[in-house]
């Protein structure tokens, strides 16, 4: 009887303990359930509002409490689940400015209030918030728009399109932010800018995405940048800070990879680049550092049909102290995993990025918070794992089919794309992009 006893008490500490931990984001809170306006809604402020508002890319707008409520199971299954919101870089292996990460309590809290059947609190206040990301800056000072607009088939394909946008520009200018702004949410699911000097490419205007139809002797060409802004839902503008710019080529084309959703009636987008110049000359350039497939280690760079592969890259020896301000990985439908590292002249390891399960579909751009120093003499390493057998559910060929490097959407890349400026003391406590207060 005294086994029995202990036992029972065993049991109910044990539960106790449980149902401790299961209440412990709202101890102290003076309530006995979380509700929407004191817990629920500056978690989705942060984190999804940004994407799920009026006028942005998400499909619905979570900003009002009727949104959240009619959705909260959905809401609760997703953030349980880490399908939102959407990041693949490892927190373990780098932080990110642009990092979007529930908490494990975060999680807990969204799914104890749906349980409690999503309460709406008390409202408070009515007060500004800053969720109209596009709104916090100032009038672009140049926009360029697609010309003429595209009009999708509407026959459920996907489109992946080749768009050039004459600059016409007198000059060269600096730039000190570049944002994107889709003219159809529906349809447009990604976008990489280039920069041509040479206007060969003009004749591709509005072409598809492949080799075989783009005229042969652009293939080759040296671009004035092979990446020179990219956009995702969930990419947003972000200004340098003051005395640092990227260039804009007097006379340039913007070349505009545009990666189109289906749909299943003809639709038609007009998407812009909008530009916010410098004031002037800055002090320091923004460039880029790319690493592709001509760098690979274990060449050639071929993925055989039914197979899984790990390809190694590995840099030149950085020729001067650079201050990384973001990193950029590529690959296309094949991409399972990605890894970046460097290592040092001591041979200090610097981690770079991590994404262990690889997502075509949201490809960002992750931009430290502080920059990052690479010395001089470092080498900068990478290794991207390619899944070319039936159990890769993106694979677009079904048998599996010989893939090497290409434009198209079904051939393959490996890039690793950084921007940087030349190292000044003192760069590794600048913070980039600091929040308004």
């Amino acid at each position: 009887m005294r086994v029995h006893i202990a036992s029972c008490s065993a049991h109910a500490a044990a539960a106790l303990q449980f149902v401790t931990i299961l209440l412990l984001p709202f101890i102290g809170k003076g309530q006995s359930s979380p509700t929407y306006y004191q817990d629920i809604q500056p978690i989705l402020q942060k984190n999804c509002i940004p994407c799920h508002r009026v006028g942005e890319a998400a499909p619905f707008s979570l900003e009002k409490y009727e949104d959240v409520f009619k959705r909260a199971d959905f809401i609760k299954t997703v953030t349980e689940t880490k399908y939102m919101p959407p990041w693949f870089a490892d927190p373990a292996f780098r932080h990110f400015q642009n990092e979007r990460i529930l908490s494990a309590d975060e999680i807990n809290l969204i799914a104890a209030w749906v349980d409690a059947g999503a309460r709406k609190g008390k409202e408070p206040k009515p007060q500004p918030v800053a969720t109209d990301v596009t709104s916090e800056f100032p009038v672009p000072d140049l926009v360029f728009k697609m010309d003429p607009p595209f009009t999708a088939p509407g026959d459920g394909t996907e489109q992946f399109r080749l768009f050039i946008i004459p600059t016409h520009t007198k000059e060269q200018y600096y730039v000190r932010g570049i944002d994107f702004r889709p003219g159809n949410l529906r349809m447009a699911h990604h976008a990489r800018a280039m920069l041509d000097t040479t206007h060969v490419f003009r004749s591709d205007n509005g072409a598809q995405v492949r080799n075989d139809i783009m005229p042969t002797t652009n293939i080759g060409v040296e671009l004035a940048s092979y990446f020179w802004h990219g956009w995702v839902p969930g990419n947003f503008l972000n200004l340098y800070p003051e005395g640092m710019a990227k260039v804009l080529n007097k006379d340039s084309d913007i070349l505009l990879n545009m990666h189109y959703s289906p749909v299943s009636r003809p639709e038609t987008d007009q998407s812009s680049v909008l530009v916010y110049l410098a004031k002037e000359k800055p002090k320091r350039e923004v460039k880029n550092f790319i690493l592709d497939e001509g760098w690979i280690m274990n060449q050639p760079f071929v993925i055989p049909p039914n197979e899984t592969i790990t390809f190694y890259m590995r840099s030149p020896l950085v020729p001067a102290d650079l201050s990384l301000i973001s990193v950029l990985p590529h690959m296309h439908l094949l991409g399972k995993s990605f890894r970046s590292f460097a290592i040092t002249p001591d041979g200090d390891v610097i981690n770079l990025i991590k994404i262990d399960n690889w997502n075509f579909n949201w490809q960002m751009t992750y931009p430290y918070p502080q920059l990052v120093k690479l010395p001089k003499g470092s080498v900068v390493y990478a290794e991207a794992v390619y899944d070319n057998t039936t159990a890769n559910p993106r694979n677009p060929f079904f048998p599996p089919r010989p893939t090497t490097t290409g434009w198209g959407t079904t051939d393959e890349m490996m890039n690793l794309i950084f921007e940087y400026v030349d190292y000044e003391p003192g760069d590794e406590n600048l913070e980039l992009f600091p929040k308004k207060k």
